[in-house]
């Protein structure tokens, strides 16, 4: 099983993205295990976390995001605004998959 930590600033938007994924990795026959945090909770869960995706909407605190995942092996991922905004769980999971296996650090 996969485990995605999802970073975000903890709005409405990120719930409804998290459903949008696990909904298309479940449609897939997938086993995954997502949730969305603020930033500032990123080291209450990353020892946890094989991904670690970044919403579009706090790409202002990228550094430090990216500082903490550095120091526990991951390099965060970030999610484009128009996979984001769009809320595709099937386009999200693709992405998601193709980003561990060619890497996508931003």
């Amino acid at each position: 099983m996969m485990n995605i930590l999802l970073v975000c600033q903890g709005g409405m938007s990120s719930s409804f993205v998290v459903k949008k994924i696990k909904e298309a990795f479940k449609n897939k026959g997938e086993c995954v295990h997502i949730i969305s945090k603020a930033s500032m909770e990123i080291v209450d869960y990353i020892d946890e976390t094989d991904i670690v995706l970044v919403a579009p909407n706090v790409l202002y605190e990228i550094e430090d995001i990216r500082e903490t995942c550095t120091q526990h092996g991951i390099t965060p991922v970030i999610l484009p605004m128009e996979l984001y905004g769009r809320m595709d769980g099937e386009a999200l999971r693709v992405f998601i998959i193709n980003s561990q296996d060619g890497g996508n650090d931003g």
